[in-house]
């Protein structure tokens, strides 16, 4: 029943149009899928490629007797952690990270490129020793030349000029 006591101008303004569920859906959803989606575009395409496992520093290496100078890159590997074969029962566990030494700025890539199948030579061979081959400097130094001499294997034609132990544990599990 419509209130005679309100001229016809105050009448319009206080009928209020129902709250309509479908058109919000209808418009809004879209602009917030559309949003979304230009969002994560934005995230994926522009995402710098980062190294997440690998750091590496640059040297100058240069001579007295010219304007000649190299460069030395030393490129740090993941850390390597595995499980030492044992003879008598006692289990022990390796953790090592090593730090490779390049000749060039450009081998990085290549190197990044063969990370897995370099961890994968270093982790077949760490396996297969005993804690007893590696105690010592000597058999830390054995490890390091079949270590270096594997890695070479991988990555020719790129020539690893060293090995540097940066963190080498043993731990005996009991």
């Amino acid at each position: 029943m419509v209130n005679m006591d309100i001229e016809p101008e105050e009448q319009e303004e206080e009928i209020v149009k129902p709250f309509n569920k479908k058109k919000v859906l209808l418009y809004v959803l879209p602009i917030v899928i559309v949003i979304g989606l230009v969002v994560s575009f934005i995230i994926v395409f522009t995402k710098k490629d980062v190294n997440l496992d690998g750091e590496y520093s640059i040297v100058s290496n240069s001579s007295e007797e010219g304007s000649a100078s190299t460069i030395t890159v030393f490129y740090s590997l993941p850390e390597l952690t595995a499980n030492l074969r044992s003879s008598n029962g006692n289990s022990s566990t390796v953790k090592l990270k090593l730090s490779i030494e390049l000749s060039s700025v450009d081998d990085i890539k290549t190197i990044e490129a063969l990370l897995p199948r370099i961890n994968d030579t270093l982790l077949a061979h760490i396996v297969e020793l005993t804690p007893d081959e590696l105690s010592g400097s000597n058999g830390l130094y054995n490890l390091k030349k079949e270590l270096l001499y594997r890695i070479n294997l991988v990555t020719a034609p790129i020539q690893i000029s060293n090995l540097n132990f940066k963190t080498f544990d043993i731990q005996k599990n009991n």
